[in-house]
């Protein structure tokens, strides 16, 4: 099955990005008529574990399970948006990218957007630029290297066109609003290249 954008990682990054692309596509305009978005999520989120006390505009003590739960349902308003639950092990590069998970599925995208968090990076194929972490309080966390526009880089330090990273393994601090703002970025950034100029979304009462 072929969907013009594939996200791996459900968490705030990757949910962010898919409802930023998905509110242009309900906005009808033009060069985002017609896409389609597919998040795959293995579940591993790390907000599931977390309580919540300095996101703007969430209620102090919200637990991170309730509100991951949220933003997956508001991402699914969108009709263009779709949500997964499997594991990608392997993206290849082929007239666009072609996405092969754990479970069978092989889905083509024009679009990639790696969004699965900063543990580790273990997807097959592509290689790509991925050295450590350098704002996570932890070691051993890591994050791919990227252009100023959020494509991965290979380890030649080539751009991979439309490859792009966000969140945490694009580098960001491990805070809500860091990955999610991210998210909204990469997925603007997506919108600009399609568009062929900087656009934004706002909506007004």
């Amino acid at each position: 099955m072929r969907y013009d954008i594939v996200i791996v990682g459900g968490g705030p990054a990757g949910l962010s990005c898919a409802i930023t692309i998905g509110s242009a596509v309900e906005h009808d305009m033009e060069f985002a008529k017609g896409k389609k978005v597919l998040v795959i999520d293995n579940g591993n989120s790390d907000l599931k574990s977390a309580k919540l006390n300095n996101v703007p505009g969430v209620k102090r003590g919200t637990l991170g399970k309730e509100l991951l739960e949220d933003i997956k349902n508001q991402a699914k308003e969108y009709s263009c948006v779709e949500i997964l639950e499997d594991t990608v092990q392997k993206i290849l590069k082929n007239n666009g990218f072609v996405v092969q998970t754990a479970s069978g599925n092989t889905f083509e995208a024009d679009v990639v957007v790696l969004a699965s968090g900063f543990k580790a990076f273990d997807i097959e194929g592509i290689e790509l630029d991925v050295v450590e972490n350098p704002l996570s309080p932890k070691p051993g966390r890591v994050m791919i290297k990227t252009s100023k526009s959020y494509e991965a880089l290979d380890k030649n330090a080539n751009v991979v066109e439309n490859l792009y990273v966000a969140g945490l393994l694009a580098g960001f601090s491990s805070m809500f609003s860091c990955a999610a703002g991210s998210g909204v970025q990469v997925g603007i950034n997506i919108l600009n290249k399609y568009a062929g100029k900087p656009i934004v979304i706002h909506d007004v009462p």
